[in-house]
Parts: C-alpha cells; structure tokens; sequence
C-alpha cells in the first residue's frame, strides 16, 4: 500500500513540474488568457491571502506568494519522491538551480520579464521547505 501511495505521489509530482514548465516557459500569463483571454493581464492567485492581512510580508501585490506556493510546493514533491536521504542536498539544489533557470529565461521569452522578487520568492519557496524537512528530520 505504501509503495502505491509513493508512486502515485511521484506520478503528482512529475505531472506538476510538467505543468511549472509550461506555465514559466509559455510567452504570456497562461492563467490570464483562459480568464480573461488576455495574455497581457497578470492574473493573482492568493488576492484574498494579500487582502486578509499578508500585504505586509510581500508588497508585490501577491504575484510573488504565488511562486512560493508553487516552488514550496515542487520541492516537498521532489523531495517525498526522487531526493531521499542520499540525495537530500542534490535534491535542494536543483530546486535552486531550476528557479533562478525559470526566472533568468524570462529575459528571452516574448510577453515575459525577469523579476527579482520573483526570484527571490522562487528560492525562498526552496529554503522554506528545506529548513521544514530539517526540522522534520531533528524531531523525529
């Protein structure tokens, strides 16, 4: 039973870095464009996280929030599935070498722009679930 439940989180887990490599690499907002059929128009996810009270924590307008949603979210699934104990440190350092990679395309890509705080939000995504691992592993 156990090893289904980790191949089907694997199967999660390649299928959502699929989809994070099509929404960084398409030229515009794909989520705008089904929206509002606009690839101009950026499209915030956590606008009700922002109005609740996190403005103070990012004052980006959440677009931010939003890729460290998606890379803490990447890398709790690589790290549950391809980059167990041996390979832990290799497993957080892809993370880190694939979000400054995402953010750095940007500069090439059409419709699309290179943004620190994104970035930086990207990597922070990384950390966060890195040092929760940690902890994880400290207390168990």
């Amino acid at each position: 039973m156990k090893n289904i439940i980790l191949k089907n989180i694997n199967y999660l887990y390649l299928f959502s870095l699929l989809v994070i490599l099509i929404f960084y690499l398409f030229p515009g907002d794909i989520v705008s464009y089904f929206m509002y059929r606009n690839f101009d128009t950026k499209h915030n996810l956590t606008q009700n996280l922002i109005a609740q009270g996190l403005h103070f924590f990012i004052n980006t307008g959440g677009y931010s929030i939003n890729h460290i949603l998606a890379f803490s979210y990447i890398t709790t699934g690589g790290l549950l599935t391809y980059f167990k104990k041996k390979n832990f440190y290799i497993g957080v350092s892809f993370f880190i070498f694939l979000s400054i990679f995402l953010e750095l395309i940007h500069f090439i890509i059409p419709n699309r722009a290179f943004e620190l705080n994104d970035l930086l939000a990207n990597i922070a995504g990384v950390v966060g679930v890195f040092f929760l691992f940690k902890l994880k592993k400290k207390f168990a």
